[in-house]
């Protein structure tokens, strides 16, 4: 499908008439909620999904091991429509592949946090979500990528990845590991006053600080919105976090008021906004997690926004191109 194609199948749904699209769908069999779930059964939910609205849908359950390639094979071919089932990771692969075509990508959430997903307002569902990507248009959305490598959500780095570092390895353990092992990490974690020293230029400025915690969003946070939703996708900035607070449970206590809403103005976190970011550390390589993938980098960290370089299936209106963005970087 060419951006044209792309643009009169949007005007064909908006007026009333649906398109007969070439869909291919790709699920991860490892999953998180996937493990818990018949493989056929998953396969004739989606396809059943998609053809009762007309589509043309091949779906194929595959092992991880599999799938980098066959998202690779389906970004090449003469699809209209990519649907992915699995984590975050699998998301980012996906998208990895389809920036910047014109295939539009389609979630189906079926991984730990589903970030985007719940950005997107995806039923956590899988065969509400199937229903609802078989029914959506396509929107497009911001990309974000740090020394070139994609992510869809959030970059971390600091105290907090500690957390995404325990998860990783334990992944795949019994309970019985997996709980006490989670408990010990958040107790390290809240006693912590480990800081790293950063240096951020963000265009106008340089400035050097010391922080628990770093995070780098694909646009920006609501600061009056439960659970770190993003308001906006297409924004076209990225939002920088920098905590400086004394120690893990000062750190905790922002994050349990961010969930709640309740955070704007705290004194403990500066922001920056920016369409980049050169983040410098005293080491050469720095591990980051990005939307939950834990990687390797060298350093300086170069973060940069790619603006709707990704299609995606969304029953959100289509974001107005012609609102203009914040004019230069920020701090607070």
């Amino acid at each position: 499908m060419t951006s044209d194609a792309l643009e009169a199948t949007t005007r064909t749904y908006a007026a009333g008439r649906r398109p007969s699209l070439k869909v291919r769908a790709l699920v991860n069999l490892r999953a998180g909620t996937a493990m818990e779930l018949c493989p056929e059964a998953m396969r004739d939910l989606i396809a059943q999904a998609f053809a009762a609205e007309g589509h043309r849908i091949e779906v194929d359950i595959l092992p991880p091991e599999n799938l980098d390639q066959a998202i690779a094979d389906a970004a090449r071919s003469d699809i209209d429509v990519l649907v992915v089932g699995g984590g975050d990771g699998t998301i980012r692969t996906a998208a990895t592949h389809l920036m910047g075509t014109d295939k539009t990508l389609g979630i189906l959430p079926l991984g730990t946090m589903n970030r985007l997903a719940k950005d997107l307002e995806i039923p956590l569902d899988l065969a509400s979500a199937a229903r609802y990507l078989a029914t959506a248009t396509a929107s497009r959305i911001d990309v974000a990528k740090v020394n070139d490598r994609v992510f869809l959500c959030n970059s971390l780095m600091g105290l907090t990845l500690r957390y995404s570092l325990a998860r990783a390895r334990l992944r795949g353990k019994p309970a019985t590991q997996r709980l006490p092992a989670y408990f010990a990490t958040l107790r390290e974690i809240l006693s912590s006053k480990d800081k790293i020293s950063i240096t951020v230029d963000h265009g106008e400025d340089r400035m050097r600080l010391r922080a628990l915690s770093v995070a780098v969003t694909n646009n920006g946070y609501d600061e009056t919105m439960t659970w770190l939703r993003r308001p906006r996708l297409d924004g076209g900035k990225l939002t920088m976090y920098v905590s400086k607070h004394r120690s893990g449970w000062g750190l905790a206590m922002a994050i349990g008021r961010a969930l709640l809403g309740r955070w704007k103005g705290d004194p403990e976190m500066a922001k920056f906004t920016g369409e980049s970011f050169v983040i410098r550390t005293p080491r050469r390589v720095k591990r980051l997690a990005n939307d939950g993938e834990i990687s390797k980098f060298e350093t300086p960290l170069r973060y940069e926004i790619c603006p709707r370089a990704l299609a995606v299936l969304t029953h959100s209106a289509e974001p107005d191109s012609t609102e203009p963005h914040d004019a230069a970087p920020q701090s607070a």
